[in-house]
Protein backbone atom coordinates (compact mmCIF):
# COMPACT_ATOMS: atom_id res chain seq x y z
CA UNK A 1 0.00 0.00 0.00
CA UNK A 2 1.19 3.44 -1.16
CA UNK A 3 1.91 5.97 1.83
CA UNK A 4 2.30 10.10 1.96
CA UNK A 5 5.06 11.66 3.67
CA UNK A 6 3.03 15.39 4.55
CA UNK A 7 5.88 17.70 5.81
CA UNK A 8 4.76 21.85 6.86
CA UNK A 9 7.35 24.62 7.01
CA UNK A 10 6.98 27.75 7.75
CA UNK A 11 8.90 29.26 5.92
CA UNK A 12 9.67 33.33 5.21
CA UNK A 13 8.14 34.36 1.85
CA UNK A 14 11.63 36.10 1.34
CA UNK A 15 13.13 32.83 1.40
CA UNK A 16 10.27 30.94 -0.12
CA UNK A 17 11.87 30.13 -3.84
CA UNK A 18 15.41 29.66 -2.73
CA UNK A 19 14.09 27.45 0.14
CA UNK A 20 11.72 25.25 -3.05
CA UNK A 21 14.99 25.36 -5.07
CA UNK A 22 17.55 24.01 -2.72
CA UNK A 23 15.31 20.95 -1.08
CA UNK A 24 14.60 20.32 -5.20
CA UNK A 25 18.62 20.38 -5.26
CA UNK A 26 19.61 18.23 -2.17
CA UNK A 27 16.57 16.27 -1.07
CA UNK A 28 14.40 15.61 -4.06
CA UNK A 29 18.33 14.63 -6.55
CA UNK A 30 19.04 12.26 -3.43
CA UNK A 31 15.78 10.68 -2.84
CA UNK A 32 14.95 9.69 -6.42
CA UNK A 33 17.97 6.90 -5.54
CA UNK A 34 16.01 5.23 -3.20
CA UNK A 35 14.16 2.16 -3.77
CA UNK A 36 10.61 2.94 -2.93
CA UNK A 37 10.79 7.12 -3.54
CA UNK A 38 7.99 7.19 -6.27
CA UNK A 39 7.67 11.07 -5.95
CA UNK A 40 7.39 14.74 -4.76
CA UNK A 41 4.84 17.73 -4.75
CA UNK A 42 5.62 20.99 -3.28
CA UNK A 43 1.99 22.66 -2.23
CA UNK A 44 2.08 26.69 -1.62
CA UNK A 45 -0.27 27.77 0.82
CA UNK A 46 -1.58 31.07 -1.04
CA UNK A 47 -2.77 32.50 2.81
CA UNK A 48 0.55 31.87 4.18
CA UNK A 49 4.24 31.20 3.47
CA UNK A 50 4.22 28.07 4.30
CA UNK A 51 5.59 25.25 2.18
CA UNK A 52 4.21 22.02 2.21
CA UNK A 53 6.22 19.03 0.92
CA UNK A 54 4.65 15.56 0.20
CA UNK A 55 6.59 12.61 -0.39
CA UNK A 56 5.16 9.43 -2.87
CA UNK A 57 6.78 6.13 -0.83
CA UNK A 58 5.37 2.76 -2.07
CA UNK A 59 5.35 2.12 1.46
CA UNK A 60 6.92 2.60 4.78
CA UNK A 61 9.46 0.69 4.65
CA UNK A 62 11.24 2.09 2.21
CA UNK A 63 10.04 5.61 3.47
CA UNK A 64 11.78 4.63 6.88
CA UNK A 65 14.81 2.57 5.52
CA UNK A 66 16.89 6.04 4.09
CA UNK A 67 19.98 5.67 6.96
CA UNK A 68 19.70 8.02 9.82
CA UNK A 69 23.40 9.95 8.96
CA UNK A 70 22.23 10.05 5.29
CA UNK A 71 19.51 12.29 7.00
CA UNK A 72 21.43 14.08 8.77
CA UNK A 73 24.25 14.74 5.81
CA UNK A 74 20.95 15.88 3.47
CA UNK A 75 20.29 18.37 6.08
CA UNK A 76 23.32 19.72 6.37
CA UNK A 77 23.49 20.26 2.85
CA UNK A 78 20.23 22.82 3.17
CA UNK A 79 22.67 25.13 5.23
CA UNK A 80 20.71 28.10 6.23
CA UNK A 81 17.45 26.88 4.58
CA UNK A 82 17.20 23.41 6.89
CA UNK A 83 14.06 24.57 8.51
CA UNK A 84 12.85 23.30 10.75
CA UNK A 85 9.25 20.81 10.34
CA UNK A 86 6.24 22.36 12.13
CA UNK A 87 3.85 19.59 11.18
CA UNK A 88 4.36 16.07 10.19
CA UNK A 89 1.67 13.81 9.00
CA UNK A 90 1.80 10.37 7.39
CA UNK A 91 -1.21 8.78 5.14
CA UNK A 92 -2.04 5.54 3.74
CA UNK A 93 -3.25 5.40 0.22
CA UNK A 94 -5.88 3.70 -0.80
CA UNK A 95 -6.88 3.42 -4.23
CA UNK A 96 -10.59 1.49 -5.69
CA UNK A 97 -10.71 -0.16 -8.84
CA UNK A 98 -14.01 1.75 -9.99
Amino acid sequence: MAVIEWLRFAVPIELREAFIQKDEEVWTTRLHDFSGFIGKEVWLDPSTSDVVLVFHWSSFEAWHSIPKNEILRLKTQMGDLDLPVIESRAYQVRKFLH
